[in-house]
């Protein structure tokens, strides 16, 4: 089953992307993934969080909508 027609900025929660982030810590390049907040670094350990801005599931007046679809993704 395909995920109905939404608006591009759902597709980061339902269909995750690696980021790259630095660790402040110990400076190594580290693998994220654009549905996670955080993750820990193989170089020194460090729990890194990112920095995270504003998404459209905080302003859209359809965010409603795509936090269902969100939530029917991650059961």
């Amino acid at each position: 089953m395909g995920l109905p027609i939404t608006c591009p900025g759902v597709s980061r929660f339902v269909r995750p992307m690696p980021e790259s982030i630095m660790c402040p810590k110990c400076r190594k390049t580290l693998e994220i993934w654009s549905d996670e907040d955080q993750t820990r670094c193989d170089g020194c350990g460090a729990q890194v969080s990112r920095e995270r801005g504003v998404s459209c599931l905080d302003y859209c007046e359809y965010a409603d909508k795509c936090r269902d679809l969100i939530g029917q993704k991650l059961k």
